[in-house]
Parts: structure tokens; sequence; C-alpha cells
């Protein structure tokens, strides 16, 4: 149970970190990195909007809320070696970003596609919760994330990312206090279970011996 419980503390001092803000030379590392990308899928993003979303790093977690339309037909190129609608085309794309998410203490909050008529005509919606600027910085840098894009641009015809803090949606401090009041419930549960079970037998002992002693004296 101790280290289940160090365990637990560990991990939720991992996904609550607070990383130390990004300084104007880890920025233009990442940028440059980035910037060398624009001949690869993932290599679309405007730079400038970029830096100053970098520069004004606080070292908190935060919040995108993506909008999405799809094409009918996903447009790779025709010796990518993939095919389908653009709403398949993303989920390959939805698979490999969970994994570089999670490996980032960041994940999605909330994901559906649209459902009624909307007059931008997005097709789905997905909230994302990013534990620091540095974060995704590091996951637009990677080679992974920028392999994995093929699936991306040829998925959507438009998109659009809005940020937002904690405040309307709930901060990880909620997650962490959710998870510590289950976590003492369940010690308490497995302590209390294991001092019923101490108690109970020494007393099925002590009915089994004189059996057996008696047994043996029968012999």
């Amino acid at each position: 149970m101790l280290i289940g419980a160090l365990s637990f503390v560990g991990l939720m001092y991992w996904y609550q970190w607070s990383a130390r803000s990004l300084g104007p030379d880890e920025v233009d590392g990442y940028l440059e990195t980035i910037a060398a990308q624009t001949q690869l899928p993932g290599g679309r993003h405007d730079l400038t909007a970029l830096r100053d979303f970098l520069e004004a790093d606080d070292g908190q977690p935060f919040y995108t809320v993506n909008l999405y339309q799809f094409h009918d037909q996903a447009q790779y190129r025709h010796d990518s070696g993939f095919s389908g609608s653009g709403a398949q085309a993303y989920d390959r794309f939805s698979r490999i970003m969970i994994r570089l998410l999670a490996a980032r203490a960041s994940h999605p909050v909330f994901g559906s596609n649209w459902i009624g008529a909307n007059e931008a005509g997005w097709d789905r919606i997905v909230i994302v919760r990013y534990r620091s600027r540095r974060d995704i910085a590091d996951l637009f840098a990677s080679d992974a994330f920028a392999a994995a894009s093929m699936h991306k641009w040829a998925a959507l015809e438009a998109n659009e990312r809005l940020l937002a803090g904690a405040v309307s949606i709930p901060g990880g401090s909620l997650v962490t206090v959710t998870l510590s009041i289950l976590m003492a419930a369940l010690t308490y549960l497995a302590g209390l279970a294991r001092e019923r079970g101490h108690v109970r037998r020494p007393g099925i002992a002590r009915r089994l011996r004189p059996d057996r002693q008696g047994h043996g004296r029968n012999q």
C-alpha cells in the first residue's frame, strides 16, 4: 500500500508540475527546430503568433478549444499510401497524438462530433489540457508530431484553436483533490479489512489446533 501511495503522489506531482517559464534562448531554440519543419507535414505554424504565445509563458497549465471541419475525402498525397474520409484521417492523427500528449502529462478533456447544424460548418470539437507551454513547444518540435501531421492536414478543410485558462474549465487541482480523497478512502478501507482479517485468523487457528492434536493422539 505504501508503494501505491508513493506512486500516486509521484504521479500527481508529475501531472501538476509547474514548469519553469521558457527563457528567450529556449523560445528561439524551439522556434528554430519548428521552422525547419516547413518542408514536413507538421510545418504549418504561424511562427509569429507561436513566438508571442511562448514568450508569454507563465509555466501554468492551459487548455485549447479546437474546432475542426473535415474534407469529405482526405487530401493525402498520391504516394502516401493512405486514403479514406477526412474524419478517418483525423482519427489516425488522434491515435498518435494521444500518446504524445500523455508523455507530456497532457490529455483530451472532451471531444465530440458536432450534433445539429452550425453556421460555421464545424464537424468536431476537442478540448485538450496541456501541462505547460513548454510541453506544447516540445510537442510541436518533435519528429513524431511532424510525421503524424500528415494525417491532420489531409483531414482538415478548416480549423480554429482558442486558448483558455482553468477559470471556466476545472483545473488540475480539482483532479488532484478528488483522486487524493479517493486514495485516502481506499487506504482506509484496505486497512480496515486487514484488521478484521487479523482478528478472525487466530480464532480459526485455535479451533483447528485441538482437532489436529486430537487426530494425532487417536493415531
